[in-house]
């Protein structure tokens, strides 16, 4: 996939994780930072708080068992295994994404075989490459 896609992906694959393990806030950044309704969300602090209380009583909703500002770890339990999987195919894209940016490779943690958590399958090999 071009870099592009990976950069999208990895965007839609860390909400869906985010979301399972029970951060419904990042809804809010999300659509706050990204795209042309960003910018509105930005310039309006009420709009931004109505999605504040809306995903607060969504979250109390899905998960009663947790308080305002917890969740769930990535790796653990009651944290559904897809996400645990997004989570492992996640970070092998974001290992690929840093060797195709940075050849010669670096000493930071993206650069080493990512962790592999989900058990059940392979780490998925992934590859991006020129636009």
């Amino acid at each position: 996939m071009t870099l592009h896609q990976a950069r999208v992906l990895m965007r839609a694959m860390d909400l869906y994780m985010r979301l399972m393990m029970g951060q419904f806030d990042e809804l809010e950044h999300y659509f706050c930072f990204f795209g042309e309704e960003g910018e509105r969300f930005k310039r309006n602090p009420a709009c931004k708080q109505e999605i504040k209380y809306y995903m607060d009583k969504v979250k109390r909703i899905v998960y009663p068992q947790l308080s305002p500002n917890a969740s769930w770890g990535i790796t653990g339990q009651p944290c559904p295994e897809d996400a645990t999987m997004i989570y492992d195919m996640y970070k092998s894209l974001d290992h690929d994404i840093s060797w195709y940016q940075n050849p010669k490779g670096d000493w930071t943690v993206n650069y080493d075989k990512p962790m592999h958590w989900y058990k059940k399958l392979p780490l998925p090999e992934v590859r991006v490459f020129e636009e």
